[in-house]
């Protein structure tokens, strides 16, 4: 095989959108500050250190430590471009909810998912992160605490149970099975027995609509490049 002289014509290479679109995801995963809750609450003298001399803790500060705050505790770093916040502007306001330290996580959690498998057109890759990975089997434990950091969050879980107990009640489709055989009202017992699971399924929409939400907007940079 012969190698190419100066001659040769140079066939370009064309970079597909969905390539391009994982790139810049990981581009600008770069840009976020990760930093473990409870490391910041250890910082600030809430929790003792986890090694070492007890140093400066005072012991009633420690119920201070219990808070809404995800596992980690994710931020812009204070150098990233002003691009960035062209992609994080649905985090961090989109006429509904305000930013709180939940929107970040679930952020920082779609735009490792988008550089590693792809576009998250639908927002379905990230939704179904928070409903089944094992790595985050304690922050669905600990859901109640996405519901108590923004009082809007409880307009999502209503509307879940407003839809269910709509259904039930009407006679027509009460009797209606869904999956697994089960009935509409059977749904609605299920629900109001285990009120974690509409938690859950709750918190995992708001990220997979934010994942959604910086799809696009990546998408729209993406294909203004190529």
């Amino acid at each position: 095989m012969s190698r190419p002289t100066l001659k040769d014509p140079i066939t370009p290479i064309r970079i597909e959108l969905d390539d391009q679109i994982r790139g810049m995801a990981m581009a600008l995963r770069h840009w976020f500050l990760v930093e473990d809750a409870e490391t910041l609450q250890i910082r600030a003298g809430l929790l003792p250190p986890k090694t070492g001399k007890p140093g400066k803790f005072d012991k009633a500060f420690r119920v201070l430590a219990v808070s809404a705050l995800p596992p980690q505790v994710v931020r812009m770093k204070p150098e990233s471009p002003m691009t960035t916040l062209h992609f994080m502007q649905d985090v961090y306001d989109d006429g509904v909810m305000r930013a709180d330290p939940w929107r970040w996580w679930f952020a920082w959690i779609a735009v490792e998912l988008i550089s590693r498998t792809g576009p998250d057109t639908e927002g379905n890759t990230t939704k179904r992160f928070i409903l089944e990975d094992p790595s985050v089997e304690a922050v669905r434990v600990l859901s109640p605490r996405w519901l108590a950091a923004n009082p809007t969050r409880l307009m999502f879980v209503e509307a879940e149970y407003h839809a269910l107990l709509s259904a039930a009640l009407d006679t027509t489709k009460s009797a209606d099975t869904t999956g697994g055989g089960r009935t509409i009202s059977d749904r609605v017992l299920a629900s109001a027995t285990h009120m974690d699971h509409s938690f859950i399924k709750a918190m995992a929409t708001e990220a997979g609509k934010l994942a959604a939400a910086i799809t696009l907007r990546l998408r729209e940079r993406a294909e203004r490049t190529m």
